[in-house]
């Protein structure tokens, strides 16, 4: 039976369900930290008083009035449920919340290598032959703090040579996105990619210069939070594989694989240029989208695209 919990900071009431009685966590309505009680104490209490205090007549009334509760809480929005949906949502906002805090992370990394090499890295490098090697991932490990971590792969062997699948073991904690497990090959999945191709801030040829770049830092994708596209062979953090901007319409969610999404039924988080992570709602109209993607478009875009 669900209980009815009331926000102490907020006063906002939230239906929770038993299973989680006793448990902590975070109201949906203003993110405070809440420590729901034991609701079995509580009707043991409610239980005992009703027994000395009301006839049966009375508590006929109040189960009544129980109902008609429950009637206008599923009617109307004035009670946020913290059970089933509401403790999706809050699950949700916990996962956003780390996801945006590595893309972020993953943001300084990139323009921290832009800064010492007055580029971005390569999305893919390739040996002389055009066999692809390795990922954007493990070139900025060092500019993530994983200066040891980087010095156990061998960059002239390809990204499944087995002394780099045996470093790949170490995927770090930045790369790790909440909602992704790790699968049974033991080769744990990334959840953060590039759009790479012509119009991109990763071409396949030549590279970005920031000096002239006709966008606004704030309105150019740099990083995507999103599953693997497709093509991946096992999706690890090391596989040389991101999005093509040349496969892509702009629908969010609307392919997995080859549109950006996947990890959220709403949307998907990005990170920009200037380091800032963003949520863009499956809503967002295509043309802002590749807009978005594109640094030399000349869009003009609302100063609040992003808000």
């Amino acid at each position: 039976m669900p209980y009815l919990f009331t926000c102490p900071y907020c006063n906002s009431q939230t239906e929770v369900e038993d299973q989680y009685s006793g448990q902590s966590g975070e109201c949906f309505s203003c993110n405070s930290p809440i420590q729901l009680p034991d609701f079995d104490q509580i009707q043991a209490q409610a239980d005992t008083t009703a027994a000395k205090q009301v006839s049966q007549k009375t508590i006929f009334r109040f189960a009544i009035a129980g109902m008609l509760l429950i009637v206008l809480v599923a009617g109307t929005a004035a009670v946020i449920r913290y059970g089933g949906t509401g403790l999706s949502r809050i699950n949700e906002t916990r996962l956003r919340r780390t996801e945006s805090t590595n893309l972020e992370k993953i943001a300084d990394g990139l323009n921290a290598y832009y800064k010492k090499h007055k580029s971005y890295p390569p999305a893919t490098t390739y040996d002389s032959t055009g066999q692809p090697l390795h990922s954007w991932r493990v070139l900025i490990l060092p500019f993530i703090g994983q200066e040891v971590l980087y010095e156990q792969f061998n960059l002239k062997e390809p990204w499944d040579s087995a002394t780099n699948l045996t470093a790949a073991l170490a995927m770090p904690d930045v790369y790790r996105h909440p909602s992704i497990q790790s699968n049974a090959a033991m080769y744990e999945q990334t959840g953060f990619f590039l759009v790479t191709g012509p119009q991109t801030v990763f071409p396949h040829k030549g590279k970005l210069d920031l000096d002239t770049m006709s966008d606004l830092p704030s309105q150019t994708i740099l990083v995507v939070a999103t599953s693997p596209p497709k093509g991946a062979t096992i999706g690890s953090w090391t596989e040389p594989e991101d999005y093509s901007f040349a496969r892509m319409q702009g629908n969010i969610n609307s392919s997995n694989g080859t549109e950006i999404g996947g990890l959220h039924s709403t949307g998907v988080s990005i990170a920009t240029i200037d380091g800032r992570s963003h949520f863009l709602k499956n809503q967002t109209d295509p043309q802002i989208v590749n807009a978005l993607v594109t640094p030399n478009g000349n869009e003009q875009l609302r100063d609040d695209v992003l808000d």
